[in-house]
């Protein structure tokens, strides 16, 4: 029997962030992993999906060579296995560094498969034998999984998911990318730009569904100059292998083939298989049920991260990590989760926070919107990216800001500063008024606060 203060369930970025917090506090804390340390985030999600689609950017901007006065460049090609070899590096670094961590906050790093058997204990199924895990507070952080539709032919070995697609030794030489979603379209822009024939699929009316619409044209428009070919309103209905790849066939009979297929339709919280039953700890829709302390329904027992939230990001997670192991250790915090920044990083990047214009106005709110767009950025031409905007949406009464959204370069570091404003209910009236360094991209965000105010300087 192992016994601590702590046991944190999962080494995610919201799993090994909550276990540090725990040490910090002085708890004696275990994290249990049965995989590897840094979770899906570090391993095949968030670390590996920047790095290729950092090297895809490099790759674009080495063909457009030219347009910066360079000559003699020649033409580049991919050499796969290096590119993919250099995204294992990326990865392999930063998750020894996390395992650094832990061990130098004195975190035990317990391996295995943990489930619950009582509020405070966890049963371990390590790689040697099982061992009893004992704990005054426990932290779920188990993550989530890729969709796998069942009509895909996984077992084939031709479909993909993002699993696959980061820890691939290879590229692929055509892919059909099946959702048009976040991961889809991030995975659509490593492969266009790198000149892999690359086809998404997405059933809805337009990508990025989830986000406003100006975001959804602003990312179709940049695949198709990259080279991609985009369908919605398009339903696969059927998939088979094949010696060459894999064959599609949409709704209607159209077949679409390629080498390789990515199923890129969502992800599944790992919530099966943790004992969550046995000790009362109950769900909310498909996620578990958690409080703004990231409290379960069962004394003791929190919850963060892809398990407990609907809104699978890493960011997220690690915040909810801290909340949990605040309160767990005794130190009362809270977090509403109401200013959650989103980003998406195609080229260009995209970047939301709080509501969007359609969601404001369903909200009941009456507003203004106002835009400042990057062709009258300084910074924006200095790069040559002049596609895209800072829109913010804020409450036409009061100045106090609803939301926003910012589309090209250095967007999700952009927006960061909409959310540091909102968080502190700080007005449109004062991002006007806060002097930003020039030239950046971050001053777009000061220029449409002037905007909405009536007196624009630099935009229309």
């Amino acid at each position: 029997m192992l016994t601590y203060d702590v046991a944190v369930l999962g080494s995610g970025p919201g799993g090994y962030v909550a276990a540090i917090r725990a040490a910090q506090r002085g708890a004696k804390t275990c994290c249990i992993e049965q995989g590897k340390v840094g979770g899906v985030c570090l391993n095949v999600g968030c670390i590996p999906t920047k790095t290729m689609l950092h090297a895809g950017e490099v790759f674009w901007h080495i063909k457009r060579a030219g347009e910066y006065g360079f000559t003699g460049a020649g033409t580049p090609a991919v050499d796969g296995p290096a590119y993919m070899k250099r995204v294992a590096g990326v990865v392999d670094g930063l998750t020894k560094g996390v395992e650094r961590l832990l061990k130098a906050r004195k975190v035990d790093l317990v391996r295995g498969r943990g489930r619950l058997t009582a509020p405070d204990t966890l049963e371990v199924t390590g790689p040697d034998a099982a061992q009893q895990v004992k704990a005054k507070a426990v932290i779920i952080a188990t993550g989530s999984r890729p969709a796998r539709p069942a009509f895909l032919p996984f077992d084939s070995g031709r479909v993909w998911t993002t699993d696959e697609a980061t820890t691939a030794g290879r590229l692929p030489e055509g892919i059909l990318i099946v959702g048009g979603g976040v991961i889809g379209c991030e995975l659509a822009t490593v492969y266009a730009e790198l000149g892999i024939p690359t086809t998404v699929v997405e059933m809805l009316d337009r990508l990025a569904a989830n986000l406003d619409e100006d975001a959804a044209k602003a990312i179709h428009k940049s695949l198709q100059q990259r080279g991609a070919k985009v369908r919605t309103k398009a339903r696969i209905v059927g998939m088979r292998a094949t010696q060459e790849g894999i064959e599609a066939e949409l709704e209607g009979g159209e077949k679409l083939r390629a080498a390789v297929a990515l199923a890129a339709v969502g992800r599944v919280a790992n919530v099966d298989g943790l004992g969550l039953e046995v000790v009362g700890v109950k769900l909310d829709g498909k996620v578990i049920k958690v409080d703004d302390r990231c409290r379960t329904t069962a004394e003791g027992i929190y919850a963060v991260g892809d398990c407990a939230e609907a809104r699978q990001y890493a960011h997220l997670a690690s915040r909810m990590g801290i909340v949990a192991a605040e309160n767990a250790t005794g130190h009362a915090a809270r977090d509403p989760r109401t200013v959650v920044p989103v980003g998406i990083y195609t080229h260009p990047e995209v970047a939301a926070v709080g509501l969007s214009e359609a969601e404001a106005a369903t909200a009941g709110r009456k507003v203004r919107v106002a835009r400042f767009l990057y062709q009258a950025s300084g910074m924006a031409r200095a790069y040559g990216d002049t596609e895209g905007q800072v829109k913010l949406i804020a409450d036409e009464a009061l100045g106090e800001i609803l939301g926003a959204l910012v589309i090209g370069q250095h967007a999700t570091d952009v927006v960061q500063e909409i959310a540091l404003a909102m968080r502190n209910e700080l007005t449109v009236d004062e991002l006007a008024l806060t002097i930003h360094p020039h030239p950046t991209f971050v001053e777009a965000v000061m220029e449409a606060a002037e905007a909405w105010l009536g007196r624009p300087i630099h935009g229309g």
